[in-house]
């Protein structure tokens, strides 16, 4: 049995594509991303609680920032290409 490759769209195991991250697990793909956004925020400023979740939309995977108290700044409206959708925890 031939094992799966790395890309669905490319047929390569991704080495040769430059270390692209790998795109058949998406929701895992968006919890890197969301590391990062929530860095950016940081070195912007940001003080506050905030966590960044996979969420699905109408079948569209997109970034949900959640947070806590004081509402960011400034939130991109897209983050490696895929769509920030901002959130106020609940209870807060």
């Amino acid at each position: 049995m031939q094992q799966p490759l790395g890309s669905r769209t490319s047929g390569v195991d991704g080495s040769s594509e430059g270390g692209r991250i790998n795109t058949i697990q998406l929701p895992n793909t968006l919890v890197l991303y969301g590391v990062s956004l929530l860095s950016w925020l940081r070195s912007r400023g940001y003080k506050g609680r905030a966590k960044a979740v996979p969420e699905q939309v109408e079948g569209v995977w997109c970034l949900k920032l959640v947070f806590e108290g004081e509402a960011p700044a400034e939130v991109p409206s897209r983050w490696q290409g895929h769509q920030v959708r901002v959130e106020l925890a609940a209870g807060a």
